[in-house]
């Protein structure tokens, strides 16, 4: 009896057809299994594994409080704020009427020195800057259709990030 099957699996190993179908089958099962994890992947963290370490970092509500104190105590900003999300702290400050881009960006580098150094080395921060009073400048544009228009050009908002492993702000 043993060597029947034997002899019938020898015989359907020699079928090629079915050494194709038998390969076929297992790449799709493979395809499945990979398709699975990609479209219905575990119930994990938002974030997967990024935020390993967070919870060593000391970056409490005083230290955020430093930051916007410092802020707005400059007599150039009326308001700021701040907010984490994940490894990103955002840091939104809204300037005074007469302040131009490089003072904005001064103070942004100002207030990166009240950042831990162990903060700055973890967090990726970004800085939104706004001037709610700004009245912007006419400008004459072409259009593509070759006609003219009056549009209001304006400096602000602009943004500036530095990331977890750089030293300095990109503007």
């Amino acid at each position: 009896m043993k060597n029947k099957i034997m002899d019938k699996i020898k015989k359907l190993l020699k079928n090629k057809t079915f050494i194709i179908f038998l390969i076929l089958l297992i790449i799709l099962i493979i395809c499945l299994i990979l398709l699975r994890g990609v479209f219905f992947p575990g119930h994990g963290s938002n974030y997967g594994n990024r935020l390993d370490g967070i919870n060593k970092i000391s970056f409490t509500d005083k230290d955020k409080k430093s930051v916007t104190d410092f802020l707005s105590a400059d007599e150039k900003v009326k308001t700021a704020k701040m907010n984490i999300h994940g490894k990103i702290i955002n840091v939104i400050f809204d300037v005074n009427k007469d302040v131009g881009k490089d003072d904005a960006k001064n103070i942004a580098n100002a207030s990166l020195e009240k950042f831990s150094d162990e903060v700055k080395e973890f967090y990726d921060i970004q800085f939104i800057v706004t001037k709610t009073e700004e009245e912007g400048t006419e400008v004459q544009i072409t259009k593509d259709d070759g006609t003219t228009a009056t549009e209001i050009s304006k400096e602000f908002p602009i943004m500036g990030y530095k990331n977890s492993s750089k030293s300095s702000i990109v503007w």
